[in-house]
């Protein structure tokens, strides 16, 4: 089904690249737009934690089903945002992410089989993975400013801050149980800009500004409180990712995390497309 699905989009690719598209309006559409890359975006770091978790605890099978969940999460929002009559996104920038896309889940299924079949993982296709997901991702974010710039779509402060802060603790977590399961193979190379040190410092910051554009709404105080107590728990762990490593209860909470800023994004996002 996914294969079919994907075959579907990338012949809607390939016409629409040939095709003259009509600026897209700032409407509904677009903020579905962004909501898919984004989620696209975090989808890739958690395919690259659940690999990790997978290989680690020895081919686990829960993480290889959490792999194929991470899939069809990634191809369903590509489905969406390539949908009849949508023309909201650059159909030249996606094709390019989408070739990447391939190029990496190529990667993961290649390092998943022969973990499967032979007990062990090729240690430089395994480190390829986390070179090929920071291509994924800046891609992805040059398909979500352009779509910005395009359609002249205001995003909230608010949503901004969360969908950076999911980004941020997606790809600290990722390098973390990659760090913590690969006996430091990947210690060379971070794909969190300036290290984990430095995005935990700015998630600090973030969660610090969003804590107090909640404060007038209970619900919103109340989960950002909640980050606030799941973040401080997994944080020193985090900083100290060579120490007494503990990946599963980091994964966990950064799920949670996750979860917790994406209603909070959704209900600023909310906010401020009433207002127009």
């Amino acid at each position: 089904m996914i294969k079919a699905n994907l075959k579907r989009i990338l012949s809607v690719l390939t016409i629409g690249l040939f095709v003259a598209m009509h600026p897209a309006k700032a409407n509904s559409d677009t903020a579905q737009a962004l909501e898919n890359i984004y989620q696209m975006q975090t989808v890739a770091y958690s395919a690259l934690g659940n690999y990790y978790m997978f290989s680690g605890l020895q081919g686990d099978s829960r993480y290889s089903r959490k792999l194929d969940n991470d899939i069809k999460h990634f191809e369903d929002n590509v489905g969406s945002l390539t949908s009849a009559g949508n023309t909201v996104a650059d159909t030249a920038t996606l094709a390019k992410s989408l070739a990447i896309w391939q190029d990496y889940k190529g990667l993961i299924e290649t390092n998943r089989n022969d973990f499967l079949t032979v007990g062990y993982a090729n240690a430089r296709l395994t480190g390829d993975l986390a070179i090929k997901v920071s291509e994924l991702t800046d891609s992805l974010q040059t398909l979500y400013n352009k779509t910005i710039e395009d359609t002249k779509f205001k995003v909230s402060k608010e949503t901004a801050n969360t969908r950076q802060m999911g980004l941020i603790i997606k790809s600290v977590v990722a390098e973390y149980i990659a760090r913590s399961t690969t006996n430091g193979i990947i210690a060379s190379f971070s794909f969190n800009e300036g290290g984990i040190e430095n995005q935990a410092k700015i998630f600090d910051q973030l969660l610090s500004s969003l804590k107090k554009a909640g404060e007038s709404d209970n619900r919103i105080y109340k989960l950002t409180d909640q980050i606030d107590v799941k973040w401080s728990f997994i944080a020193k762990s985090v900083a100290n990712y060579n120490e007494n490593t503990v990946p599963f209860i980091v994964s966990t909470n950064g799920e949670r995390i996750t979860k917790s800023l994406k209603e909070i994004g959704d209900h600023f996002d909310s906010k401020m497309q009433a207002k127009k």
